[in-house]
């Protein structure tokens, strides 16, 4: 699971080619659970990026702006849950952080691709299909 969260926050930065060179070099090598921690924090902030823009476009196309407001809200509360459960099992263990902090990212791109699938990819809209990463 450590390697899958490293390799993962490897492909999603989105800074400048060389930046990326060495932040890969570094989470590559992480061996802490503090190291592999900024790591999938980086990665969790660009995930969280990318869905506030792909929200924002959902909300611009939205016939009910509503609607897409009060289902987010209802996914933040779903997110929070489903994550704080699937922690729980490594309570009190240095693990946990980084279980929580996967399992946000997982959650951040499947809303992204959710929003997507069902409010963008019929519109107008210039954002591209979010791809896996």
């Amino acid at each position: 699971m450590t390697r899958m969260i490293l390799a993962a926050s490897v492909l999603v930065l989105s800074s400048p080619l060389q930046a990326q060179d060495s932040t890969k070099a570094v989470c590559d090598t992480a061996e802490t659970t503090v190291a592999m921690r900024q790591c999938a924090s980086r990665e969790l902030e660009s995930a969280r990026r990318d869905l506030d823009r792909y929200l924002s476009e959902a909300r611009r196309v939205a016939a009910n702006r509503a609607m897409v407001d009060s289902s987010q809200i209802a996914w933040q509360r779903y997110r929070d849950l489903a994550c704080k459960a699937a922690a729980a099992e490594y309570e009190g263990g240095s693990m946990q952080p980084l279980v929580v902090l996967s399992c946000l990212i997982d959650l951040t791109r499947e809303r992204t691709r959710h929003l997507y699938d069902g409010q963008l990819r019929m519109s107008d809209t210039a954002l591209p299909e979010p791809t896996p990463k």
